[in-house]
C-alpha cells in the first residue's frame, strides 16, 4: 500500500518533488567530487598539499550531509503539509502512524534513486574542475591524475539514502503522530491559538540558540588557527535556531512591512469587495506560511556575508576560498528557491479563488510581490543577525569582519536575495493565471 501511495504522490505533485530531486542531485554532485578529491589526495606524496586536499574534501562532505538533511527535511515537510487532507483521510480510515512515515520515506527514496546517476555525472565534471583549479593555483602538483571510480558513487548513494530517509522521517513526524480527528481538523484549518507545535518550536529555538552560543564560546576559547575551520559549523548551529524561530521572525517582518503591504492590498487597488478582503487576509497570514522560506534565505545571506568578509580581509583570496563560497551559496540558494517555488505552487487554489471574486492578474501579482518582499526582509535580517552573532566574537581570529564589507556589497546581497525571492515566488504564477477563474 505505502509504495503505491508514494508513487501516486510523486506523480501527482511533480513540482514538489522536483525541488527535493534538485537538492539530492546537488548533494550527490558535491559528495562525488569530494570523495574523488580524497582519493586523488591519497595518491599525492605525504605533505602539506595532501593534507589540504584531504581536509577540504572531508569538510565539504560533512557540511553537504548536514545541509542535505536540513534542506530535504524542510522541502519534504512542505510537501507533506500540502497534502494534509489526504493524510487526514488516511488516518481517519485506519492508516497507522508507521504507514504514513513509510509512505513519506518511500517518496523520498523514489526521488533519490534517479538523482544518484545525475549527481555522479555532474560530480565527475566538478571533480575535474576542482582538480584543474587547484593545480593551476599551485595547490596540487602538476599532472596529478584524478581518481574517481566506484567509491564516490557508493559514497554518494549512501549519503542520498541516509539524507533522504532522515529528511523524510523528520517531515512525516507531525502527520504520523496526529490523531485522526485532529488530522482532519488541521486539514480543514480548524485549529487556532497556541499549539503544541508552536510551544515545541519556541523551546527548540531557545535551546538551539543557547547551544549555538555555547559552541561559539568553545570555539573562541580554542586554538586561534582552528577558528576559521569551525566557522561554517558555528554558522549552521545558529541557523538551526533561526529555523525553529521562523514563524516569529516572519511575523516581525510582516509587521515591519505592514504599511507597504496595506498599500499593495488596499481595497481600491483590488477593486474593493471580497477580493480585497481575501487578499489582505492572505498577506496577514503570510508570517506562518512563509516562515519555512526564511531559513534557507538566511542561510544564503549568512554564508555569503561571512565568506565575503573573510575574503575581504586577505589581499589575494585563495582559489579554495572562492570555490567554497560559490559552492555554499549555490546550495543555500537552491534550498531557498525550492522552498519558495513550492510555496507558490501550492497557492493555486488561493489564486483561483481571488480571481473568482474579482481580483485581476495585476492585483494577484502585487500580493505575491509583497510576500516575496516579506521573505527577503525576514531572511536578510535573520542572516545578517547570524553573521553578526558569529563574527563579533570569532571574526578577529578567523579574519572575517563584517565592518570591512563596503556598502555596495550589502546592497548587492540584498538585491540578489530579492531577485531570487521574486523569481522563485512568481515562477508558477503564469500557470495559475492561465487557468480559468472559479
Amino acid at each position: 500500500m505505502t509504495t503505491g501511495l508514494a508513487r501516486a504522490s510523486v506523480r501527482a505533485r511533480p513540482s514538489a518533488f522536483a525541488g527535493v530531486f534538485s537538492v539530492l542531485v546537488l548533494s550527490a554532485t558535491v559528495v562525488t567530487a569530494s570523495v574523488a578529491m580524497l582519493r586523488t589526495a591519497s595518491g599525492i606524496p605525504p605533505g602539506q598539499a595532501r593534507e589540504a586536499v584531504g581536509a577540504m574534501g572531508a569538510g565539504f562532505t560533512v557540511v553537504t550531509v548536514y545541509l542535505s538533511v536540513f534542506v530535504i527535511a524542510q522541502v519534504m515537510a512542505l510537501t507533506v503539509a500540502a497534502r494534509a487532507r489526504e493524510n487526514a483521510v488516511l488516518r481517519a480510515v485506519g492508516a497507522l502512524p508507521w504507514q504514513i512515515r513509510r509512505t513519506v520515506a518511500t517518496e523520498a527514496l523514489c526521488t533519490a534513486l534517479p538523482a544518484l546517476p545525475v549527481g555522479y555525472a555532474l560530480g565527475f565534471l566538478l571533480a575535474h574542475i576542482w582538480r584543474d583549479g587547484m593545480a593551476a593555483h599551485g595547490l596540487l602538483p602538476p599532472g596529478v591524475p584524478l581518481t574517481v571510480g566506484l567509491p564516490p558513487a557508493l559514497a554518494a548513494g549512501g549519503v542520498l539514502f541516509v539524507t533522504s530517509q532522515l529528511g523524510g522521517l523528520l517531515a512525516a513526524h507531525r502527520a504520523a503522530r496526529a490523531r485522526p480527528v485532529e488530522a482532519l481538523g488541521d486539514a480543514a484549518g480548524a485549529r487556532r491559538g497556541v499549539t503544541v507545535t508552536g510551544v515545541v518550536r519556541g523551546l527548540g529555538a531557545v535551546l538551539a540558540l543557547v547551544g549555538a552560543a555555547v559552541l561559539t564560546a568553545v570555539t573562541a576559547a580554542g586554538p586561534r588557527e582552528e577558528v576559521g575551520e569551525h566557522l561554517p559549523l558555528v554558522l549552521l548551529a545558529h541557523l538551526v535556531g533561526v529555523g525553529f524561530a521562523g514563524p516569529a521572525i516572519a511575523r516581525a517582518a510582516a509587521g515591519v512591512l505592514a504599511v507597504p503591504v496595506r498599500l499593495l492590498t488596499a481595497p481600491r487597488a483590488l477593486g474593493g469587495g471580497a477580493a480585497a478582503e481575501l487578499a489582505f487576509a492572505q498577506a496577514r497570514a503570510a508570517s506562518r506560511r512563509l516562515s519555512s522560506a526564511i531559513t534557507p534565505v538566511a542561510l544564503v545571506v549568512a554564508f555569503t556575508l561571512v565568506k565575503l568578509a573573510a575574503l575581504e580581509a586577505v589581499a589575494e583570496p585563495s582559489w579554495v576560498d572562492l570555490f567554497a563560497t560559490v559552492l555554499y551559496a549555490a546550495f543555500a540558494a537552491c534550498a531557498a528557491a525550492n522552498t519558495l517555488v513550492l510555496l507558490s505552487v501550492e497557492r493555486r487554489r488561493e489564486v483561483a479563488l481571488l480571481r473568482a471574486v474579482g481580483a485581476g492578474s495585476w492585483q494577484v501579482l502585487r500580493m505575491l510581490v509583497a510576500e516575496a518582499a516579506t521573505v527577503t526582509c525576514a531572511g536578510f535580517g535573520a542572516g545578517a543577525g547570524v553573521a553578526l552573532a558569529v563574527t563579533l566574537p570569532l571574526g578577529e581570529a578567523a579574519g572575517a569582519s563584517l565592518s570591512a564589507l563596503p556598502s555596495a556589497t550589502w546592497a548587492g546581497i540584498g538585491a540578489g536575495v530579492l531577485a531570487l525571492a521574486l523569481a522563485a515566488t512568481l515562477a508558477p504564477l503564469p500557470g495559475h493565471l492561465r487557468r480559468a477563474p472559479g
